[in-house]
C-alpha cells in the first residue's frame, strides 16, 4: 500500500501552510464492498427516491472531527498511529432510514466489539493529543440515499461481509456537486 500513515504529499504537512482541513476518520471498504453496498442502494433507491451516494464515496464515519488548521496534521496523524486494535469482521445485514434527516443507510445488525474498541481508542487517542471531535455516539452505518422518502424499506436478500483490516483518515472538501474524499493516511489492523 505504501506511505502508510504518511498520506497524500500534496496535502500540507505540520507547517506547510495554515489553511483549515476538514477531517474525519473512517472504515473505506474495497471495491467489492462498495458494489455490494452500491447495489442494495440502487434497490433501495427504487422504492425511496433520493440520491444516491457514489460507489467510491461508500464509507463508515468513526469519529468526525470537523475542521481542523493543516498545521496539526502531522500531530493528528501521529495520534492516529498509537491506536492498535485487530481486524474484525463486519456484516452488513439491515437497512433503514431515518426521517428527520432523510438518509437511508446499510448497517450491521450487531456491532462487532472490535470496532467500540477502535471507537473508543480513537477518540482517547484524540482526547489525549487535544484534538476536539464530534462527541455523539457512533452509530455505525454507511450512507447509501439521501433526500429519500422510505415508507416500506426492502430487506437485505444477502448480507454484504467485510473483513476491515485498516482505518483511514479523510479529508472533505465541499464544492457545489457535494463532498470530494481523500485518503490522507491509513493505520493497520492486526490480524486476530
Amino acid at each position: 500500500m505504501g506511505n502508510r500513515g504518511q498520506g497524500n504529499p500534496e496535502v500540507p504537512a505540520g507547517g506547510e501552510g495554515a489553511h483549515s482541513l476538514r477531517l474525519f476518520f473512517a472504515l473505506w471498504p474495497n471495491v467489492r464492498v462498495q458494489a455490494g453496498l452500491d447495489h442494495a442502494a440502487e434497490r433501495l433507491e427504487a422504492l425511496c427516491g433520493g440520491r444516491r451516494t457514489p460507489t467510491e464515496k461508500i464509507h463508515l464515519t468513526l469519529t468526525f472531527l470537523g475542521e481542523m488548521e493543516a498545521t496539526r496534521l502531522d500531530a493528528l496523524r501521529s495520534a492516529a498511529a498509537e491506536v492498535k486494535g485487530p481486524a474484525f469482521d463486519l456484516n452488513f445485514s439491515k437497512l433503514g432510514w431515518w426521517r428527520h434527516n432523510r438518509v437511508a443507510w446499510a448497517a450491521p445488525e450487531e456491532v462487532p466489539p472490535a470496532l467500540a474498541l477502535l471507537v473508543n481508542k480513537l477518540r482517547s487517542a484524540l482526547r489525549q493529543a487535544g484534538f476536539p471531535f464530534d462527541q455523539k455516539a457512533c452509530l455505525p452505518h454507511a450512507t447509501l440515499l439521501r433526500k429519500a422518502n422510505c415508507r416500506d424499506l426492502a430487506a437485505l436478500s444477502e448480507p454484504i461481509p467485510w473483513r476491515v483490516d485498516e482505518f483511514v483518515l479523510v479529508r472533505s472538501r465541499l464544492d457545489r456537486s457535494g463532498s470530494e474524499y481523500e485518503i490522507v493516511g491509513r493505520w493497520p489492523l492486526t490480524a486476530d
